[in-house]
């Protein structure tokens, strides 16, 4: 006896198991006759080897054979990561239901019965290795678009990488320069307004009754002065606060609370959990700067008769409360303007968070971990002076 071992690779291969030859001949000869690739095994063990070996697109497999039956087989092809997916049609004379629903439990996808009619076995072996292909096909398209996805992911990930270090260094250059603005400010302009002021009073001190004009006008320009120094010491803090190096964070955001209170004649109160809290430059200059920001959207946009501002240090993480008590804004659709984009910018480059409600006045709450490796370096900065 002789049954076709075509090899061609574009026609479907279907693995036959049963016992007995006459079976075995007339599954090979009709399936041959229908263009599949036949292969078969006499029994359990040599069609597993035959199925682990090079997985078939279909197994026709006989239920009662010796030594190991059809149950036995399709268990262990089932458990097997290589013949998992191989769609299995029992072949049996069987026909009690609790038999096929054994079969059906197994692993398998079909069932037919002895003696078949050719047309029912051409027809069943015609769908499932249809079916077959298909999962295998959508498969395949799945695992490649999911590799698709992953390297866009990744390449996502790497682009924001790269665009928050170009971010963290352009910020870091406009602290720089804000540093220095404010340095010669202090150290050039400011130096000549106060000897100017100096000249002015000893001008208007020395001046007689013959000159009380010249006196006036010295006097106008001496208080022109000294309105011009406080303007400047005004935007040297606002540029980079001198307080904020001297005397600490804490010190630096009561006075910055304090200035705005005076300005814009809102009620604002600062607490801390502690007097003086010690941490890295860059931490102290961007949480600094984000009051700083959030106080500017208050005078603006809030209509705030007060506000509270709180820090508080934890083990790992510094909290910032901020909460006005103005008109608030839709929290479900909320806005999305300059000042809350950089403030949101400027804690997601520090790996923190900011949650924003406005359901009730406006109330920012933003965490941030207190050693990150990039606050000593980075002078993060967004916010307007």
């Amino acid at each position: 006896m002789t049954f076709n071992q075509d090899t061609n690779a574009s026609a479907p291969e279907i693995l036959i198991v049963d016992d007995t030859p006459g079976s075995l001949e007339l599954l090979n000869d009709l399936l041959t006759s229908a263009g599949y690739v036949v292969r078969a095994a006499q029994d359990g063990r040599m069609a597993l080897r035959s199925a682990r070996a090079r997985p078939p697109d279909l197994i026709l497999l006989d239920i009662r054979m010796p030594h190991m039956d059809g149950y036995e087989l399709c268990r262990l092809l089932k458990e097997d990561a290589t013949t998992r997916v191989v769609p299995i049609i029992f072949l049996s004379a069987l026909r009690e239901t609790v038999d096929m629903v054994k079969g059906f439990s197994l692993g398998a996808v079909d069932y037919i019965a002895k003696p078949f009619q050719p047309d029912e076995v051409l027809a069943r072996v015609r769908t499932h290795i249809e079916l077959f292909h298909l999962q295998t096909h959508l498969e395949d398209e799945v695992e490649k678009r999911t590799e698709e996805l992953r390297r866009s992911q990744q390449e996502l990930k790497e682009s924001k990488a790269r665009l928050q270090e170009l971010t963290r260094f352009l910020q870091t250059v406009r602290e720089d320069e804000r540093t220095s603005i404010a340095r010669e400010l202090h150290d050039e302009l400011g130096q000549a307004l106060t000897a100017l002021r100096i000249d002015l009073s000893w001008l208007r001190k020395t001046c007689g009754i013959q000159g009380e004009t010249v006196r006036e006008r010295a006097g106008s320009a001496h208080a022109l002065v000294e309105r011009t120094i406080d303007s400047l010491r005004r935007i040297s803090e606002g540029l980079r606060p001198g307080m904020l190096d001297a005397l600490g964070l804490v010190a630096a955001l009561e006075y910055l609370t304090h200035t705005f209170m005076e300005r814009s004649k809102i009620a604002c109160e600062f607490s801390s959990n502690q007097d003086d809290i010690d941490v890295e430059p860059g931490l102290a200059i961007a949480v600094f700067r984000l009051v700083q920001e959030a106080l500017t959207n208050v005078s603006r946009h809030s209509q705030a008769m007060h506000v509270e501002i709180t820090l508080e240090k934890g083990a790992e993480q510094l909290t910032l409360t901020i909460h006005d008590d103005g008109v608030g804004f839709d929290h479900i659709a909320p806005k999305t303007g300059f000042g809350l984009l950089g403030m949101r910018e400027r804690v997601s480059m520090l790996a923190g968070e900011m949650i924003i409600d406005g359901s009730s006045g406006t109330r920012i709450v933003v965490t941030l971990p207190l050693y990150s490796g990039d606050h000593s370096d980075t002078h993060t900065d967004s916010g307007r002076p």
